[in-house]
């Protein structure tokens, strides 16, 4: 993509919008109240996909990366770094726990679950957004 990031980094990135964009589609299934089954597929095929990338290339890189954050930790930049894993974990965990809550697909949604898919959407995104930056910082800047 031009920048100074290795291939599997730029092809996590473009996964990464991919996955927002999934994301926002299954949001927008569930507010025009459409089907839910498609909201509950879309949405699932986000946390898989996520887990993946966790496992594959987030987390391997952040393994890598522990004694240049530590010894940085002071820095902006660094911080922000760390900030990503803990929101993206975070969020994966409750979507995790979201696609079991639901499952089989057509379990009744309560008040709690709405406000946990809620919550699980605000802090995927903010986690996609500081990834985004962190990528900017490291890799384009």
């Amino acid at each position: 993509m031009g920048t100074r990031a290795e291939l599997v980094y730029d092809l996590n990135l473009l996964l990464q919008i991919l996955i927002i964009l999934v994301l926002f589609s299954g949001a927008y299934f569930a507010k025009m109240k459409a089907n839910y089954k498609i909201h509950g597929k879309i949405m699932s095929s986000a946390v898989v996909l996520n887990a993946i990338s966790i496992l594959l290339v987030m987390g391997p890189r952040l393994f890598g990366s522990i004694g240049f954050l530590t010894s940085t930790i002071t820095q902006l930049r660094s911080q922000v770094t760390v900030l990503h894993p803990i929101l993206g974990v975070t969020a994966e965990i409750l979507g995790i726990a979201v696609v079991v809550a639901l499952r089989p697909c057509g379990s009744k949604m309560g008040t709690k679950v709405k406000i946990l898919m809620r919550t699980t959407f605000a802090i995927w995104t903010l986690a996609f957004l500081i990834g985004a930056t962190v990528y900017i910082t490291f890799y384009v800047l």
